[in-house]
């Protein structure tokens, strides 16, 4: 017996041999990801596929030297994660990071000293040529061929917060002329945003479809008084009113044909229609970009348009002669698409992804004459967060492994690396004065961002709420969430990390030197953060209450309005496992007076499971009038029916009146109960948007328009689109 346990050591340790020897001739290969440039006074990231002792800078096995040679003093951080190092601490100018083999932990016949150059730069580089373009996205066609990946921009025109002053409940008109209107909720108090109903207080603009519908109030009858249709390949989807002019963003598709291709190019096309007479609107110009809109913004006379464009670079793969540049186009100008010139490209630092980032300014004074000023990014964009003074974009950065590509420039260097999976978040900063829009800053940070309104500047200072890491999955990378402090640089000051650990964040909200914070999992906490001194932000209170927040707005200064789920906690009658799930829709009114202290003042719940609001994910569908204190939103009403079905009760619109004094109090109930045998909602007939004017508040839905008295909410009039 002793002979047989003596053997099998043997035959074990034997194995343990052989597995270490095949490891360290045949284990993974060592991957590393990094760009070729980064921004003075902005950390330089770079990934490792392998993991790093803790001890490697200390011990000198890894350091950084400059152009010539030398050591210089850099700041190196080591990660939590020990694959990923940052470097700060360098002037403009040429540098090499040095890995040594002896800093990585596990090692391999392919564990190598990393020899990683790159360059700090002052500012951005433009594309100086054709070749340029080529070689960068030859580079990412060789990535993905190699890898099966494939790449597609993201746009987002989101909601959730935005500053105490952003969302205005204030009536849209001069001071003792003409009448009060609701106005977009706007994030940024000034800063329009578009919406799919907007009104000038005599007329409703309403997209339905591929038309926009204008519908005369002005009269207790209403009526349609025209309609501008488009042609079956364009989609009206923002509209903004600027003085005596209608602008309509629309996605437009165009098809082209080359040397026997059939292809096609998406625009983001803005029409621009005096409505002076409504009855009658003429169009005065036509611009449009290449890409998918990604937002537009309108701040005194500038209208803002951004795009996300990725170009048909894999067409290298056939051809030779690919044009990459992104398409314009005026009918000032031409009736033709004409490329952009060379010179207004620019490959932002760090970039390795096969979009453009789009940018257009239009001076909307004396508007046939001017010029519009467009300028592509190389770099995708998501969220979109614009001030008074700057634009913000955000991209996702990906963690990264290498492969080997076959570019020649140093700008395919950039990008022979493959995305498999999110990490940080690249913010890029552009100032804007009227027309003019140039980068500023990029910085990049720890964890992604909910939507754009996880970003607010205050006072210059640019503060965004963040979570980092997986709800679910290894326990050693659960989630938290973080709140980070930049100046105007993108240079951090200040932090409040790790909060909330195990959930992620739901909505947020910034009010002046203050932040409201919601995270999730089971109980909703809702944080209040101090943020008086940009360098050191203190969390000052915390609520848990059952549900969650999607959307926060402010009452005052002392109250919040959060609108989001009642949740309940179920155990699964298979697995027996526990698990929270949403029940019906919830309208919380928070007492912050005692920012140590905040308090559930009052809530009411609506339907059961199933339940829901264009509000819960779109700010825009939020109805607000000051004088009243009215808040309304559409809604679809089921309730929760068994274990797991629903059961549809109803589709309209509900208005509360939200008072700190009274609390929340329902006054007008606009839901039409379901017909016996009903299922679920009529699409065409659901609520899109509710509106005011003076005394009369209207709904409006893809067949009609109706009015009601804003204090009885008895029905007036209404008038059919079809």
């Amino acid at each position: 017996m002793k002979r047989r346990f003596f053997a099998g050591g043997i035959l074990l340790v034997t194995l343990a041999i052989v597995a270490s020897v095949v490891f360290f001739f045949f284990g993974q290969k060592l991957e590393v990801s990094s760009a070729s440039t980064v921004m003075v006074k902005q950390p330089y990231h770079v990934h490792f596929s392998k993991v790093i002792g803790g001890n490697s800078i200390e011990d000198q096995a890894i350091y950084v030297t400059n152009e010539n040679g030398d050591r210089v003093n850099a700041v190196i951080t080591l990660q939590e994660n020990q694959k990923s190092l940052t470097i700060e601490n360098l002037m403009p100018g040429q540098y090499v990071l040095h890995v040594e083999e002896t800093a990585f932990e596990q090692k391999s016949i392919h564990t190598k000293k990393q020899v990683i150059e790159f360059k700090v730069l002052e500012k951005i580089e433009k594309v100086s040529s054709v070749q340029d373009l080529q070689d960068y996205f030859q580079s990412i066609l060789n990535r993905e061929t190699k890898n099966g990946e494939f790449t597609t921009a993201v746009a987002e025109e989101s909601s959730d917060t935005s500053n105490l002053s952003g969302a205005s409940d204030k009536a849209t008109a001069e001071a003792g002329s003409g009448p009060s209107y609701s106005s977009t909720n706007n994030q940024v108090e000034e800063i329009e945003e578009g919406d799919t109903v907007v009104t000038d207080g005599k007329f409703i603009y309403s997209i339905i479809d591929n038309q926009v519908v204008i519908t005369d109030v002005t009269k207790p009858q209403l009526k349609v008084a025209s309609k501008i249709t488009l042609d079956s390949n364009s989609y009206p989807m923002q509209l903004m009113i600027h003085n005596d002019m209608l602008i309509v963003i629309m996605d437009q598709y165009i098809e082209t044909k080359k040397d026997g291709y059939v292809n096609g190019i998406s625009m983001t096309k803005a029409a621009f229609y005096n409505v002076k007479d409504a009855t009658n609107p003429q169009l005065i110009r036509e611009i449009g970009q290449d890409g998918y809109m990604n937002g537009i913004r309108k701040y005194e006379n500038t209208l803002y348009i951004v795009t996300n464009k990725t170009p048909n670079y894999w067409l290298l793969s056939e051809q030779e002669n690919v044009e990459l540049r992104p398409y314009t186009y005026d009918s000032e100008e031409s009736e033709e698409l004409k490329p952009m010139e060379i010179d207004k490209l620019t490959i932002l630092p760090g970039s390795s992804e096969p979009n453009y980032t789009i940018i257009s300014a239009i001076n909307l004074a004396n508007f046939k004459n001017e010029k519009v000023e467009t300028k592509g990014f190389l770099g995708g964009s998501s969220a979109l967060y614009m001030s008074k003074d700057a634009l913000y974009l955000t991209a996702v950065n990906y963690l990264p492994a290498t492969f080997e590509g076959n570019g020649t420039s140093k700008i395919a260097a950039d990008v022979a690396i493959m995305p498999v999976g999110a990490g940080n978040t690249d913010i890029f900063k552009y100032s804007i004065d009227g027309t003019n829009v140039e980068f500023k800053a990029s910085t990049s940070i720890t964890g992604t961002i909910l939507n754009q309104f996880s970003m607010d500047e205050h006072e210059g200072y640019l503060r965004v709420a963040t979570t980092e890491g997986n709800l679910f999955g290894n326990p050693e990378e659960t989630s938290k969430n973080h709140l980070f402090i930049y100046n105007e640089n993108l240079e951090k000051v200040g932090e409040v990390t790790d909060l909330a650990k195990g959930e992620k964040i739901y909505s947020a909200r910034f009010m002046g030197d203050k932040a409201y914070i919601v995270t999730f999992k089971q109980v909703d906490p809702l944080f209040v953060i101090d943020l008086e001194n940009p360098e050191q932000p203190e969390v000052l209170g915390e609520l848990k209450i059952p549900g969650f927040s999607n959307y926060l707005h402010p009452l005052d200064e002392n109250h919040l309005i959060g609108i989001g789920y009642d949740t309940e906690n179920r155990v699964d009658s298979v697995s027996k496992e526990p698990f929270t799930t949403t029940a019906g829709m919830k309208i919380s009114l928070f007492d912050i007076t005692d920012y140590a202290n905040p308090k559930e003042q009052d809530s009411v719940v609506i339907g059961g499971r199933g339940t829901y609001s264009e509000v819960e994910y779109n700010h825009k569908a939020l109805f607000r009038n000051e004088q009243y204190s009215y808040y309304g939103f559409p809604v679809s009403i089921y309730e929760g029916k068994g274990e797991y079905e629903v059961e549809y009760k109803g589709t309209g619109a509900l208005v509360y009146e939200i008072t700190a004094e009274k609390g929340i109090k329902l006054k007008g109930d606009l839901v039409k109960p379901s017909k016996e045998g009903e299922e679920y909602e009529d699409w065409e007939s659901v609520i899109l948007r509710l509106m005011y004017i003076d005394d009369t508040l209207y709904t409006i839905s893809r067949e009609d328009v109706k009015s009601y008295d804003l204090q009885t909410f008895k029905e007036m009039s209404s008038v059919q689109f079809k």
